[in-house]
């Protein structure tokens, strides 16, 4: 049995009308019918009802209408088994990704896509958490790196990442190993404008103690929030992975923020329906490889880190000195603990 047959028969009844089914194939409506007249023969059955409405499927038609499209799934997933090894991945594929990402998942996944399959066209979108659901759930990006939970409906995947979120302040600041709550809310506070993850983990740290930080400036640029904090201008919230560099290099200490260090959760998502394109299914399995991979690396660097300095700075709690905020920078605004 031609395939081709199939297809003609399967958008005939989805058409409702062989007219109209000619219109959509391209094909002669009389080169349609005979068509069908030749499955009718082969199958021994009459398959549809013709009226002067259009055609509508026999009980022998509607168990037909129904294999086919099984049957032409099946080919068209044998076709592009087949293929796969034998023609090079390609086409386009989007991925979102949360701005702390974007370090650790976007420029490797950019140079694995490059160096084994440079015909796949990759787009990284960098927006908030809620941007990114929206992309995802309107089907503009084919999967995203964000804080919020799959709901295992439309929207399904795992999470791939669990960072503590801590406290940068500026290189020559003080600040009390054993400084209260209610003495970090009265820093002056630049955060990200709402929404955004890390500003609600700081709002709820804060609003469980009955506190509210001292917010002094809200921006939404996550390198705008590092580079006011590298001025000495106040203090913010941060995942260390992205300011790693600069606690590395002194420019910025940490410290964690509240006793129980808050975490924030990554989840690798896509949709349910449809399926990712092969070109697309290959940078969510590498996506899901680098994370395993991630967690793995922060266990190791976790079992020797000290406690109570849960971001692996040089510039760690435990060698912070017992002595008042200095923040000659802020002038009116100096606070000390």
């Amino acid at each position: 049995m031609d395939t081709r047959r199939l297809r003609y028969f399967v958008q005939i009844v989805d058409s409702g009308s062989i007219t109209r089914a000619a219109a959509v194939t391209g094909v002669a409506q009389p080169a349609l019918s005979q068509q069908v007249a030749v499955l009718e023969q082969e199958l021994k059955v009459k398959l549809l009802d013709r009226s002067v409405t259009g055609v509508t499927p026999t009980s022998a038609g509607r168990i037909l209408y129904s294999r086919a499209q099984a049957i032409l799934r099946q080919y068209d997933e044998l076709r592009q088994a087949v293929h796969e090894d034998v023609l090079p991945l390609a086409g386009a594929v989007s991925v979102g990704m949360s701005p702390t990402m974007v370090p650790r998942f976007a420029f490797p996944i950019i140079e694995k896509v490059c160096t084994e399959h440079p015909e796949i066209r990759l787009q990284i979108r960098e927006e908030g958490s809620a941007a990114l659901n929206d992309l995802l759930t309107s089907g503009r990006i084919d999967m995203s790196i964000s804080p919020i939970r799959p709901n295992d409906g439309e929207i399904v995947g795992s999470e791939v990442l669990s960072e503590p979120v801590v406290l940068m302040y500026p290189r020559g600041w003080k600040i009390p190993t054993d400084a209260s709550l209610q003495e970090l809310a009265a820093l002056p506070w630049i955060v990200p404008g709402r929404p955004n993850s890390i500003r609600s983990i700081v709002d709820g740290v804060f609003a469980a103690a009955s506190l509210t930080p001292r917010v002094i400036v809200e921006l939404d640029s996550l390198h705008n929030v590092i580079e006011t904090v590298r001025r000495g201008l106040g203090v913010a919230a941060m995942v260390p992975s992205t300011i790693q560099a600069d606690l590395d290099s002194g420019a910025l200490q940490a410290r964690p923020l509240g006793p129980v260090p808050p975490m924030r959760p990554m989840f690798l998502a896509r949709r349910r329906s449809p399926s990712l394109s092969p070109p697309a299914q290959f940078v969510y399995d590498v996506l899901l490889e680098m994370s395993t991979k991630a967690q793995h690396d922060e266990e190791v660097v976790g079992a020797g880190r000290n406690p109570a300095a849960p971001c692996s700075a040089r510039h760690s709690v435990a060698e912070l000195p017992r002595e008042p905020l200095a923040a000659p920078s802020l002038g009116k605004h100096r606070r000390s603990l």
